[in-house]
């Protein structure tokens, strides 16, 4: 792998051309919008791999297929673990992103910083926090709590190194740990792991991981817009539209895709005024609440 080129990562478990896989897709495509010399890795297992070779429209969208063996019979935590392996699975630094996402702008910047690990706090906070509920699993593996920052692992930068290949696999045994406290977030497991290695680290802006939380998105520098996993929180964003779109006609959706980019809002077609006015796009939104009162009144 060139060291000068980008290589993003995704995980994907999924029973073939399902939403997962539809996701993944729609990312990949935004992704290549933005970095055409992007090196995709898709990192999965058996099972998948064979469902969606059946499918095909998800592999020809990759570069390269990493397929890991494992013994997690529950796919969501089958999805977890294959991210734990990732960094001693793929050959070369990457940049990894989860698949309910969408890429806005260059992301290659990323490669530019001076660290081992990058990654940004979660939920797009710039304060330090860390969640409560990790207190009692912590405590019982005698871990530290609380820790610095509580990092989103849906987009992070991973180099090659011993030192960070040595993190995959105490991410790993710390993730199963974690599994056997009932807290099956692979998330958790990473915000301990880091911080108990020696490496260099550092946060990304959230710019590279602008999570999207309804009445609470405020980033039009976004690069990387990182949607919630269940259908009812993309409700009415633009990753609904596309995958709407994607299953009815087969096809990346471009022209809303660049409308929302425009416009500096992760919203669908068929916004309301409070999905622009909470991406602060205030004319637009007292505009459009204007001409929504002004049909219903003559309607």
């Amino acid at each position: 792998m060139n060291a000068n080129r980008l290589q993003v990562c995704y995980v994907l478990v999924s029973q073939g051309w399902d939403r997962h896989a539809q996701m993944t897709w729609l990312s990949a495509q935004s992704l290549r919008l933005h970095e055409p010399n992007v090196t995709i890795t898709l990192v999965t297992e058996p099972e998948t791999r064979r469902a969606i070779e059946s499918a095909g429209q998800l592999l020809g969208a990759v570069d390269r297929v990493v397929t890991i063996e494992t013994p997690i019979e529950d796919r969501r935590l089958r999805a977890f673990h294959l991210k734990t392996l990732m960094r001693n699975s793929v050959d070369g630094d990457f940049l990894y992103i989860d698949g309910d996402t969408l890429v806005v702008n260059r992301v290659r910047d990323a490669l530019d910083f001076d660290a081992d690990v990058a990654a940004a706090v979660d939920f797009n906070f710039d304060h330090t926090f860390f969640p409560r509920q990790l207190r009692e699993p912590y405590t019982k593996l005698g871990w530290d709590y609380p820790l610095p920052f509580y990092f989103n692992s849906g987009v992070v930068l991973m180099r090659d190194t011993a030192e960070v290949r040595e993190l995959g696999e105490e991410w790993t045994r710390r993730w199963f740990l974690l599994v056997d406290q009932g807290v099956p977030g692979d998330q958790d497991a990473f915000a301990s792991a880091l911080f108990a290695r020696s490496l260099k680290w550092t946060r990304l802006p959230k710019a590279y991981n602008a999570i999207v939380i309804k009445r609470n998105y405020r980033f039009r520098e976004a690069r990387i817009l990182h949607f919630f996993g269940s259908e009812d929180e993309q409700r009415g964003t633009l990753l609904e539209h596309l995958l709407l779109r994607l299953r009815e006609t087969g096809t990346f959706d471009e022209a809303a895709y660049r409308r929302s980019l425009r416009e500096g809002h992760p919203w669908g077609p068929n916004h309301e005024p409070w999905h622009l006015w909470h991406s602060r796009n205030y004319v637009r939104a007292v505009l459009l609440k204007a001409r929504n009162t002004a049909a219903r009144i003559v309607g």
